[in-house]
C-alpha cells in the first residue's frame, strides 16, 4: 500500500504529489453519490477503511482547492461513512468533472 501520510508544514507541492493516487483510492471506495444543491455527498457505505483516505483527501483538497467546503460524516452504530463536498458557484461542476462522478449519477 502506498504511504499517503501527511507531514507539516503541508505544502501545495506535497499535496499535488499525492492527490491523484489518493483520489483514485477514495473513488474506488465509493458506493453511491448523492447530489446536493451546491455539490455532492460521496457515500462509502459501512467500510471503516474509508475514513482515513477520505480524511487525507480533505487535507489535500484544502490545500489544492481552498474554495471547497468539506465535511466527513461517520454515522453512529457503524453506519455509513460519507464525505460531503460543496462550495461556491462552479464547485459542483468541478467535482463532477474532476472526480468523474458520471458513473454514479443516473441522468
Amino acid at each position: 500500500m502506498v504511504d499517503y501520510s501527511i507531514t507539516y508544514p503541508f505544502t501545495r507541492e506535497a499535496a499535488e504529489e499525492i492527490r491523484e493516487a489518493l483520489l483514485s483510492l477514495v473513488l474506488d471506495h465509493i458506493k453511491a453519490v448523492q447530489e446536493t444543491e451546491e455539490g455532492y455527498v460521496l457515500v462509502f457505505g459501512r467500510v471503516p477503511e474509508s475514513v482515513e483516505p477520505a480524511a487525507q483527501l480533505m487535507q489535500v483538497e484544502r490545500v489544492t482547492n481552498p474554495f471547497m467546503r468539506m465535511s466527513l460524516i461517520v454515522e453512529s452504530n457503524e453506519g455509513p461513512v460519507k464525505l460531503e463536498m460543496s462550495g461556491p458557484t462552479g464547485t459542483k461542476e468541478f467535482l463532477y468533472s474532476e472526480y468523474g462522478l458520471k458513473r454514479w449519477i443516473l441522468s
